[in-house]
């Protein structure tokens, strides 16, 4: 009986990364293996480099050097942390590195919903109104700071934790929070001011 009791009360084996399989046979000389880790990935990564750069053509460029840096690094990769959380990192530098190139585009419309600024009008009004609704928070997004910007889209969007995003970004999670409390601030006061403004155009 104790015996027995002893073994209940062990410890479950923690849960290992499917992806990790994949890391360990690239480390092992199996370039080949890098291919499945890409193609589990993809999607996700092109979402979020989507979402921060606004623009598909950029968001690809934007992936294709992000797997470029993983695999040179891969050796750097610490086994039993997380894949994707890692590639996740590297990508969102990686759109860093090219949106400080380019000017940032406005975040793609279909993603806006998911921010909870978007407040439904009456029918009679509601296509043009949406519409117009979403072009401000576009114009607003596309001009927050990097980092603000990042820590909205990691949050907001994609569905990560304070702490998760905060891993991601290499900063604290209480940065993390300030950072998107003040991006959603600003998008608002945007959006705001632009609805306030005169037709003629002068502020």
């Amino acid at each position: 009986m104790v015996m027995d009791q002893g073994v209940a009360s062990l410890p479950a084996a923690p849960e290992v990364d499917p992806l990790e399989a994949w890391v360990r046979r690239v480390l092992e000389g199996e370039r080949a293996a890098f291919e499945p880790l890409v193609a589990r990935t993809e999607a996700r990564l092109l979402a979020l480099a989507w979402r921060l750069l606004g623009d598909r053509h950029l968001a690809q460029d934007a992936v294709q050097e992000a797997y470029l840096r993983a695999f040179r690094s891969l050796h750097t990769f610490r086994l039993g942390a997380s894949v994707e959380a890692w590639l996740t990192r590297i990508t969102v530098h990686a759109c860093f590195d090219l949106a400080r190139k380019r000017s940032p585009r406005p975040v793609a419309v279909d993603t806006l919903d998911d921010l909870g600024l978007l407040a439904a009008p009456p029918e009679a009004e509601a296509s043009v109104l949406l519409q117009q609704r979403r072009a401000l928070i576009q114009q607003a997004l596309a001009t927050l700071p990097q980092a603000e910007r990042a820590a909205l889209v990691l949050r907001d969007l994609e569905g990560h934790s304070s702490e998760q995003a905060a891993r991601i970004l290499g900063v604290r999670p209480v940065t993390v929070r300030s950072q998107a409390a003040s991006a959603r601030a600003k998008v608002q006061a945007f959006c705001q001011h632009a609805m306030r403004r005169p037709k003629g155009g002068q502020p």
